[in-house]
């Protein structure tokens, strides 16, 4: 990969609605939570991962929104995210980063920085930017992404109700590989255990700028929160290397687990959530824009971690 696309990438995220120092260059707003998942077995024929066998492991999830911008209203943000690390029982970390769209806006590293960049011309304020206009172009000009980008709009036209009422997708294929060391082609889905409506856009108006937050804790102040984790399986016509494609419905579905979240809670320290880091018993794909990820993530922790530590 060009070692500057990262850099690049990075950079052009700081233009879009300005930079904030000590912050993530997306997904910047967004809190932490203490859970528990716990597996039922079923994803043991297929890996040799610690957090999918018997055994329930702790777990750290942040809940989160897509702009670069710390400050952003909840109801504005056109895609949610929810990241996990699973502490697996050997003192690792096995990691997964999930949005609420199941498809990427590209495979290609340069065609997103290109994107990020026409997303940043429509400008209405300091912080602002206008989506809609945006998205329009993005539209206009790569009309091969439009299931992702009509996706995206939706998603603006439509607030949640709540982060706990959401589908969440780690977007990539990844291999499961098992105690005989076969190899199994597969892609995630979280589900909320509790379905519940979105309210129409005239409701949203009077939801405060922290809305989802707001509204998690008010729910975990009443008990859990849970989510059930499932594992598509990929046949061999599915491609897993192009983040753009939605494999079929009709590929086998197995519930695998359950997400509780417990409580929010306050880290000390900067987390990093890197959807590479995925443990033994499980294996990246060849998707370009995975590994893409790893290298961007890794230029924005280390830039928020150097300007937190100039701040008194």
């Amino acid at each position: 990969m060009n070692n500057s696309l990262p850099q690049d990438a990075v950079h052009t995220l700081e233009q879009i609605q300005g930079k904030f120092p000590g912050y993530r260059r997306a997904h910047a707003k967004g809190e932490f939570y203490e859970a528990i998942f716990t597996p039922n077995g079923n994803a043991i024929p297929f890996t040799t991962a610690g957090h999918l066998q018997h055994e329930p492991v702790p777990a750290t999830v942040r809940f989160s929104n897509s702009p670069p911008d710390p400050t952003a209203a909840d109801f504005l943000s056109p895609a949610k995210g929810m990241s996990i690390h699973f502490h697996q029982p050997d003192g690792s970390t096995s990691h997964q980063v999930c949005t609420t769209i199941p498809m990427f806006i590209t495979k290609d590293p340069k065609t997103f920085i290109e994107m990020l960049k026409i997303l940043g011309s429509h400008k209405t304020g300091i912080h602002s930017i206008d989506l809609g206009l945006g998205i329009a172009q993005l539209l206009t000009t790569f009309p091969e992404h439009k299931n992702t980008l009509l996706a995206l709009k939706e998603q603006l036209k439509q607030p949640p109700i709540s982060y706990a009422a959401l589908n969440y997708y780690p977007i990539h294929a990844f291999y499961l590989v098992n105690a005989e060391g076969k190899r199994q082609a597969i892609k995630y889905e979280w589900h909320p255990l509790k379905e519940e409506k979105s309210p129409s856009i005239l409701e949203s108006i009077n939801f405060s700028t922290n809305y989802l937050s707001e509204d998690l804790e008010k729910r975990l102040e009443k008990g859990t929160v849970s989510f059930a984790l499932y594992i598509r399986l990929a046949e061999d016509t599915d491609p897993t290397d192009d983040p753009t494609v939605i494999w079929p419905t009709d590929r086998q579905k197995i519930l695998v687990g359950l997400l509780t979240i417990n409580k929010k809670i306050f880290p000390t320290e900067s987390i990093l959530f890197d959807p590479t880091i995925v443990g033994k018993g499980i294996e990246l794909s060849n998707d370009p824009i995975l590994h893409f990820r790893h290298e961007t993530y890794a230029v924005s922790y280390d830039r928020r971690n150097k300007e937190n530590k100039k701040t008194p």
